[in-house]
């Protein structure tokens, strides 16, 4: 088993991947940059020569560009070792080489040296294109192993990162104006942001970003790692390429400490200590850093001079506002990692991180948008998807601006705990009313609804469920629906196959006649709508389906 294995990496070792990662967001010419990652590879795998070949597209050859002692030598893909890789596009470790077919003897003829194991592995770019090969050779005292091919692969996908970025400036360099450069380093920004949400069953994640200009200084993250989901949010002091690079340098830094097995504390703050030493002194980056585990929906974060960090708590329709728990990212070296805060997410929760330019866009009179609207939006859509509240938000702001220019970056990060709902069909008998009740306490129980109002639910739920049994000749059975709604419940009850009969709109019950002079029946059907806040009645006529849906909330 290889001394680093997945989840163990030496301080010393992530030190020197994630400086090769923050170099990433530095000038480099490519030979240099190339130079220093498979240095770094050589180091974290113990391997006595790295090196790595460029595909050159128009000829579909391999070139090899960074290598310590042969010079130049071009093959075709599908040729040898290398060009094996670079056609399967997947990694090849071969333990003994001269026993591998795919092994090319002569290289090793031409220096004088002797090729014992071999890890090569395809370098694609973030649109998954092939851009070259990079190899690692002669594991001291062994072969590779499956968590150095782990390793491998995260310097492989920084030589890759390394490739593109450097192909993006020969094309600015060759001719390309300040506006092309601009619109280049947006095309880049943009493309380290998720390309799409994560499906997470239970939850509604969605984040967007709208930079004020051409490039901004946030970034976001919403992706799955490992079985957690990491929530990102990062802001850079002021507008343009500079605070851009920052924190797709920040961005990078984060996702490479991840996956390399350090844990939230340990990668927030060797993050900070490489920022610390890059940024300039009036520089940082605000950051939330967060990993929600969707079994026990409690979310772990560190909030780096972010805030507020608002929780909206469906079961009470009130918010949770969460300060910053450390310095801005890059602000200063941190002695050590400072222990994570966490909030559990129920029911129809939502957790809203906002960069600044939601809270603080102003109208022409310097009015800024604040927290009350953003609250009042939230209470007002939270029910729906995270990509609707996101639009609503958007578009609020640019209402209340009245044409005033979007002056700093917005970027909207959103997670919600979707609600519960527990359905049930029932058979059409009063003798299943006892198990309807069963059903309503279970539902209360496991959803954390008010019990207080569970009597006056079970008591709808008794008068409506008899009202079927006894006026439809349906053999249908029933549905009954149960959910949590903010501070109470909503419960549906579904008939099929039965008569228009509104039970909403029945004749109300005069309580004060004496009882000789009352009809028989109707007085449950009359309590009903004093016992809940609101009660609807649907009919579905090509259908014959009834819907009544009822609402209970505490005062």
């Amino acid at each position: 088993m290889s001394e680093h294995a997945q989840g163990s990496l030496s301080a010393r070792d992530l030190a020197v991947i994630l400086e090769v990662t923050r170099g990433l967001a530095a000038p480099f010419d490519l030979n240099t940059m190339l130079a220093t990652v498979t240095a770094a590879a050589r180091q974290v795998l113990n391997a006595e020569r790295s090196s790595v070949w460029l595909l050159d597209v128009a000829t579909n050859e391999l070139a090899l560009t960074v290598s310590s002692d042969l010079g130049a030598i071009r093959i075709p893909v599908g040729a040898g070792m290398v060009g094996a890789c670079a056609l399967a596009r997947q990694a090849i470790n071969v333990p003994d080489c001269y026993a591998d077919p795919r092994f090319d003897p002569r290289a090793d003829q031409r220096s004088g040296y002797r090729t014992r194991c071999a890890l090569t592995l395809p370098l694609l770019d973030h649109r998954d294109t092939l851009v070259g090969v990079m190899q690692v050779l002669n594991r001291t005292g062994g072969v590779f192993d499956a968590a150095d091919e782990v390793l491998a692969a995260a310097l492989a996908a920084q030589c890759a990162v390394a490739l593109q970025r450097v192909q993006m400036t020969d094309a600015l360099l060759e001719g390309e104006k300040m506006r092309a450069e601009l619109e280049m380093a947006r095309v880049v920004q943009m493309s380290t942001l998720p390309a799409t949400m994560p499906r997470l069953p239970g939850y509604d994640a969605f984040g967007t970003f709208r930079p004020a200009a051409l490039t901004g200084g946030d970034t976001f993250d919403l992706s799955m790692l490992g079985g957690q989901l990491l929530v990102v949010l990062g802001d850079a002091t002021g507008h343009g390429i500079a605070p851009a690079l920052s924190v797709t340098q920040m961005h990078a830094m984060l996702r490479m400490a991840f996956r390399l097995g350090a844990d939230l504390e340990a990668a927030f703050a060797q993050v900070n200590d490489q920022l610390a030493d890059t940024l300039p002194d009036d520089r940082f980056i605000t950051a939330f850093i967060g990993l929600l585990d969707p079994v026990t929906h409690r979310l772990r974060f560190v909030s780096a001079g972010q805030g507020p960090i608002l929780h909206f708590q469906a079961a009470t329709g009130r918010f949770a506002r969460y300060k910053p728990t450390s310095f801005p990212l890059g602000a200063m070296h941190l002695p050590a990692p400072r222990a994570a805060s966490t909030l559990d997410l129920l029911p129809g929760d939502v957790l809203l991180v906002l960069s600044d330019g939601i809270y603080e866009q102003h109208e022409a009179g310097g009015q800024m948008f604040g927290e009350p609207r953003v609250e009042r939006l939230v209470a007002a859509h939270h029910a729906g998807r995270m990509a609707d509240l996101s639009a609503a938000l958007l578009a609020a702001v640019q209402a209340f601006a009245q044409g005033t220019p979007q002056e700093d970056d917005i970027t909207i990060v959103l997670l919600k705990r979707e609600a519960v709902t527990a359905a049930r069909s029932f058979r059409r008998s009063v003798e299943a009313l006892h198990e309807i009740f069963a059903f309503s306490a279970q539902t209360f129980a496991t959803q954390g609804i008010d019990a207080g109002l569970l009597p006056a639910v079970d008591f709808v739920l008794e008068e409506l469920f008899t009202n079927m049994v006894k006026y439809s000749r349906s053999e249908a059975s029933v549905q009954i629906e149960i959910g949590q709604i903010v501070r109470g419940v909503e419960v549906v009850m579904t008939d099929e196959d039965v008569d228009f009969f509104d039970v909403t709109a029945q004749a109300p019950v005069d309580v004060s006649a004496p009882l000789e002079a009352r009809t028989p029946g109707g007085l449950g059907l009359h309590l009903i709508p004093r016992m809940v806040d609101s009660i609807k009645y649907d009919y579905f006529a090509e259908a014959r389906r009834s819907r009544i849906t009822f609402r209970k909330t505490r005062a």
